[in-house]
């Protein structure tokens, strides 16, 4: 019986050791999947050989000789935080003087990003339907840059998202009625772009917004009533 007993405790250590093996694997092979794709976005900056500000945006190897070797994102990387497995769920780059597009962001890549800041900076183009695959955003700034086109209804997805910044852009189109299955948000600012149409009569579905910046559009149509009420 003992021998059994012994035999059971053993196995039961041996599993949790292989678990938490695993779990430090996964945390540590996360970060160069992580960092090249950032870095593949960097590379997609037109002045990615003039700006200075993300010159910690580099990655070596962990065989690297370099002293920054393993110092990938989680550490050294300018605006980059990680939660405690090691995976980015923030990025504050504002005001890093990137002047390009979206179009290369890593959205697939970034499944824990609960915090993206990327005001005032000169991003172009369009807005990317992938930011529909960040689940768990919860702070999301786009607001001055160059940004153009249409709001993508796919914005509607991000359920979890509190803020959502847009204003001082060139947007154009109406304004998706996606946006009223945000139940989180708390604000919202569109001011400053060329949107059209009227408002969706769901963002009046909003309980939890506290704050939305509308002004300097080209919208028309009555208010929502919802809007109007004490």
């Amino acid at each position: 019986m003992r021998t059994i007993t012994s035999f059971l405790a053993y196995l039961l250590f041996y599993v949790q050791l292989v678990s938490s093996l695993n779990i430090a694997f996964a945390s540590a092979s996360s970060k160069p999947s992580e960092a090249d794709a950032l870095l593949k976005w960097k590379a997609s900056f037109q002045n990615k050989n003039q700006n200075n500000n993300l010159t910690s945006w580099t990655y070596f190897p962990s065989n690297s000789t370099n002293p920054k070797a393993d110092g990938g994102p989680c550490n050294v990387w300018t605006g980059i935080s990680c939660n405690t497995l090691g995976s980015i769920n923030k990025i504050n780059i504002t005001n890093s003087g990137i002047r390009g597009t979206l179009h290369e962001f890593p959205f697939l890549s970034l499944p824990n990003l609960e915090y993206i800041d990327l005001s005032f900076n000169e991003l172009f183009g369009a807005i990317p339907s992938q930011i529909s695959s960040l689940a768990k955003l919860i702070y999301f700034d786009l607001s001055c840059n160059k940004l153009s086109g249409k709001i993508p209804p796919e914005i509607g997805l991000l359920t979890n998202v509190e803020v959502l910044r847009l204003h001082v852009n060139q947007l154009t189109g109406s304004i998706p009625a996606s946006i009223g299955s945000l139940s989180n948000l708390i604000l919202l600012s569109l001011q400053d772009n060329q949107l059209s149409g009227s408002i969706p009569p769901e963002i009046g579905n909003l309980s939890s917004l506290g704050y939305m910046e509308m002004s300097e559009n080209h919208l028309t149509g009555p208010i929502p009533p919802k809007f109007l009420e004490a």
